[in-house]
């Protein structure tokens, strides 16, 4: 009893602690630094502190204090640590709180940096509602003030990564907006040096990217503005195989044009005049709740400001259904009337209503003179008569029209005034091409932060805050359309005990998607069936058939493929459709279908289905499985051919026509633009009957796949092609899907799936009698077999592999199995077999210009020539492989190749050269779905840590590789951790564990015949 009254009267001595997790952990009272030891303290401190007020399950203690299998006693050891840290931190019963199964960590906002970032973030969206960009700036500098890196520094597992994602998306976001505000304030040079750091600890958002470039372009630095956008672009392709974003584009293109709204205005002025007692004001109200279009606004008002005086000045706005262009034009309307004093008009010209039909120009004029107040017996009744009374009303006066919904440039022109200075206002779905002197705005999606304003608006920010990571994927099903957004919006506040994740349940099924947003019969659907009704009917044929294209991109081939034309023709016809906006041009002869417009025509394509669709299907699937061969036989020479294209198997697979897929860059491009719609045609060919191509188009991509490593989804294809293969009864194609699902097993680490395909392979091989499948099987086989660690199995297998392969002249095979036969070389202390056959390796896959291959190889020979003791020889093969490496984005094979160098790094002391290798690699790992090179990198790391003397990072690293080598069943990569645990724990003064994992090595090093001087 005296001991806790003693406590209580210490506590109340020191007051209640400051906690502080935007960057690493640390925990004030006083001013004194109260310090929390033990990762699983951190971890399990760290994890209430973020969710702050509510209570964690232990459940999610657990997850979070281990980063993969816990230990049965996982439960009871964070019991124990809120017990240590309730006694650890003053008022520590009061702060950590048992509350039903789970603990809850109770603090106010000046007492945890993150609760206090959060609440100056919502003190700055408020400052915003209320038009008050100081209060907005000044808020967002107090909050990422705040910020000193994430949580627990970036260590701390998984669980709290995620969480510390979320936090870091929050600060980016909130800088972002900061820097928006800096640049309309005049201070864009000001800020684009921290852009600029910014930006490149982030390199692939595009958003941040973005920035940077208009500061630099707004500090009057073009040159430079238009050279970050060509090195993004790089990136981008290098790294994701992607091209920029269609805003990062288009702000580009606005550059090179020297486009006046990237102008920084100058804050919009009215005339002060009297307007008129009698002049007419019939625009319609403006919406409460408009959010965003500052950037469409801002050129409107420029414009209108700048024009010349005594003509008309036009601005037309075009864009898809359902894209807000009515509300820009009437908020523009709303701002720029005190300008035009004698009056403002609005008329619906009908262009896309519902069951009207559009507003002819005679009926438009007669309709607009009523609105001026023009009795309707002073209205002639014939079309000469009214388009003079027109006319003369309009002449000499300054007013402002908007001409809202056109169909075409016709129904407008008419009702252009001929001699005033007024302003016209046009929206459109297609664009008014044919409006000579106008100028032309496209009205495109909303970005997300103004979506998300609309939501607030709508809901309120509360409830919005309380869902935001349902919110987020709300607006990104809405895909940036304000009549979504504002329909999805307007259900849930009519429907109060509704969560917004219960709306993102409905509207993640795809097929009901168009009709959740529907509401009293408007709606996204509506709009686009409009759009669709108006067109000729060979644009209605055309945008049908784009409903069976699997992907959201497409390119002008793919389109007439769909369409049985020539290129020339179906770019001419998608550019019809990009006019009607119901595709956008993202590139020449590349388009993008809207996630809606995919929803909608798909729709159409099944409701209209006809005899000529399955037809289109069919030549769609053949454009993809010709174009995926000839990119596939560019970047992987000397793979066999299957199948009648070339007429049979030619062992190496020449004297193909090689299109415009010639080139690797070309090859690797197509199969990279092209991967999503690859694997959707994979599932459309088997779910329509079309088995052939469902059965051969997965060997393509898991050929790409095998260069940037996205196994799961190529796998889930090489299985649809093995059902696929069984149901044609075509051995030879199911052997073929069998073979490549096991080496994307492989990678994935299921070595034990893999092995069982491969066997079975083995087997079809026989059967058919198909010696040169045989023999890749078996070599593949011994591949599998050396990551088990059965390694003179794998030596047998791959030594009968490459003996068959120079037999059958198989080039491609002869290097490979050589390639693999050197790895297992080197395992059982075969240093100079290994250098030999790695050297053959490389010379063949030279002599084809086959570069994948080359890379393991040249990582193989590297590690040989290390083992003997040549280490700079063993470097510039390092650093070969990762040049080619680096030359093809290979992602799969990249960890492991940083890693390789890493490893030649230590034993030449260069051990800050060798610590950036490793880390690179780590971090490519972490990315990374191929997790067969996981053990290899987290060995390479620990060697690196154990060499610069950082013993417990290096016995993490260790103990990770040994959990996946167990895991995996990788025998050798379980030794090795071993055999570096133990070498680690005898220099940490720990002799007795050192001896158990060497013990452990010895065993296993023993098990696989490797002998004492290679381990």
């Amino acid at each position: 009893m005296r001991a806790a009254t003693s406590r209580q009267s210490h506590d109340d001595v020191r007051g209640r602690p400051e906690f502080a997790i935007l960057g690493a952990l640390e925990v004030r009272s006083g001013g004194e630094l109260i310090s929390i030891n033990g990762a699983l303290q951190r971890r399990v401190a760290a994890m209430l502190l973020l969710e702050a007020g509510r209570v964690v399950p232990v459940s999610r203690l657990v997850a979070a204090g281990w980063n993969d299998e816990p230990p049965d006693s996982a439960e009871h050891q964070v019991r124990k640590t809120i017990a240590k840290l309730r006694s650890r931190l003053p008022h520590g019963p009061d702060l950590i709180v048992t509350d039903n199964l789970g603990y809850r960590a109770v603090v106010d906002t000046d007492e945890l940096d993150l609760l206090r970032f959060q609440h100056l973030l919502r003190e700055a969206r408020e400052a915003l509602n209320a038009q008050q960009p100081e209060q907005v700036a000044a808020r967002l500098r107090e909050a990422l003030a705040l910020w000193r890196g994430p949580v627990l520094g970036g260590v701390g597992g998984p669980v709290l990564d995620a969480a510390s994602t979320a936090i870091e998306e929050q600060r980016l976001a909130a800088a972002e907006q900061l820097y928006d505000l800096r640049i309309e304030a005049g201070e864009a040079a000001e800020i684009t040096s921290e852009l600029r750091v910014l930006a490149d600890e982030h390199p692939l958002r595009e958003t941040l990217r973005g920035r940077l470039i208009l500061a630099l372009y707004h500090s009057g630095q073009q040159a430079a503005a238009l050279d970050e956008f060509a090195r993004v672009r790089e990136r981008l392709a290098d790294e994701l195989g992607i091209d920029p974003s269609a805003e990062l584009t288009d702000l580009h293109e606005r550059i090179l044009r020297h486009d006046l709204t990237l102008t920084r205005p100058e804050r919009f002025a009215p005339r002060v005049t009297r307007g008129r007692a009698d002049a007419p004001h019939a625009l319609p109200f403006d919406v409460r709740d408009f959010a965003g279009r500052d950037s469409e606004l801002e050129w409107i008002c420029d414009t209108a400001t700048h024009a010349r005086e005594e003509t008309p000045t036009v601005l037309a706005l075009d864009g898809m259904g359902g894209g807000g262009k009515t509300a820009l034009a009437i908020r523009a309307a709303h701002r720029l009337a005190e300008r035009y004093p004698d009056g403002s008009l609005f008329i619906d010209l009908h262009g896309f209503t519902p069951s009207q039909t559009p507003l002819s120009a005679f009926q438009a004029q007669a309709d607009l003179l009523a609105a001026a107040g023009i009795p309707g017996d002073e209205i002639p009744t014939v079309p000469a008569g009214r388009a003079a009374r027109w006319q003369s009303y309009m002449h000499g006066r300054r007013m402002l029209l908007v001409l809202d919904n056109a169909a075409s440039s016709d129904q407008v022109r008419q009702l252009i005034p001929a001699s005033s200075d007024s302003l016209v206002l046009a929206t459109s779905r297609p664009r008014l091409t044919g409006l000579d002197g106008a100028e032309w705005l496209s009205v495109g999606a909303l970005p997300e932060l103004e979506s998300h304003q609309i939501l607030c608006n709508t809901l309120g920010l509360g409830r919005v805050e309380e869902e935001p990571a349902a919110a987020a994927e709300l607006l990104r099903l809405c895909g940036g359309l304000p009549l979504a957004v504002r329909i999805a919006a307007a259900r849930l506040a009519n429907r109060p005990r509704w969560s917004i994740a219960r709306l993102v349940d409905r509207l993640r099924d795809h097929d009901r998607r168009l009709d959740e947003l529907t509401s009293e019969g408007r709606g996204v659907a509506g709009a686009l069936l409009l759009s669709y009704q108006t067109m000729p009917r060979d644009q209605q044929t055309a945008f049908r058939l784009l409903g069976y294209h699997p992907g959201r991109y497409l390119d002008a081939a793919e389109a007439a493929a769909l369409l049985d034309t020539d290129v020339l023709t179906a770019e001419d016809l998608l550019e019809e459709l990009v006019d009607v906006r119901l595709l956008e041009a993202r590139e020449p002869g590349v388009y993008a279908l809207h996630d809606l417009v995919r929803g909608f025509v798909q729709r159409v394509a099944q409701g209209e289905k006809s005899a000529e669709d399955e037809r289109a299907v069919q030549r769609l699937l053949d454009h993809y499985l010709d174009m995926a061969e000839r990119a596939c036989d560019t970047l992987f020479p000397g793979r066999r051919s299957f199948g009648d294209r070339d007429g049979g198997d030619d062992g190496d697979g020449g004297g193909r026509a090689r299109h415009d897929l010639d080139h690797k860059e070309k090859a690797l491009q197509w199969l990279d633009l092209h991967r999503d719609s690859l694997l959707t045609a994979v599932d459309t060919a088997y779910r329509e009957g079309l088995l052939w191509h469902a059965a051969r188009l997965p060997r393509e991509i898991g050929f790409h796949s095998s260069i940037r490593a996205y196994d799961a989804s190529a796998n889930a294809a090489l299985e649809t092609g093995i059902k696929a293969s069984r149901r044609l009864g075509d051995l030879s194609l199911t052997r073929l899907n069998l073979m490549n699902l096991a080496m994307g097993q492989w990678r994935l680490g299921r070595l034990s799936d893999a092995v069982a395909r491969l066997e079975e392979a083995v087997e079809l091989s026989r059967q058919m009698d198909d010696v040169h499948s045989e023999a890749e099987c078996r070599a593949r086989l011994g591949q599998a077999c050396n990551s088990m660690g059965e390694l003179e199995y794998a030596l047998r297998l791959c030594q009968e592999a490459n003996a068959r392969a120079q037999e059958l002249g198989f080039t491609r095979l002869d290097g490979s199995s050589l390639s693999t036969l050197s790895l297992v070389q080197v395992r059982l202390g075969r240093f100079d077999e290994a250098v030999a056959s790695a050297r053959r390796a490389v010379t063949i896959f030279d002599s084809i210009e086959e570069v994948q291959l080359s890379v393991d190889a040249l990582s193989n020979l590297s590690q040989a020539t290390e083992r003997l003791g040549r280490f700079e020889e063993a470097l510039a093969w390092a650093d070969m492989a990762l040049s080619r490496c680096r030359r093809m984005n290979m992602a799969s094979v990249l960890p492991l190749v940083l890693a390789r160098r890493a490893d030649v790094l230590v034993q030449l002391g260069q051990l800050d050269e060798a610590a950036e290798s490793a880390d690179q690699a780590l971090a490519r790992a972490a990315r990374n779905t191929d997790d067969i090179h996981r053990a290899t990198v987290y060995l390479s790391a620990g060697r690196v840590r154990y060499a610069q003397g950082d013993l417990d990072t290096a016995r993490a690293q260790q103990l990770l590789a040994h959990e996946v080598a167990c895991r995996m069943e990788l025998r050798y990569d379980e030794a090795c951790a071993q055999w570096g645990l133990g070498r680690t724990a005898d220099a940490q003064g720990q002799p007795q564990v050192a001896g158990q994992h060497r013990s452990a090595a010895d065993k296993l090093f023993s098990l696989m015949k490797v002998p004492e001087f290679a381990r």
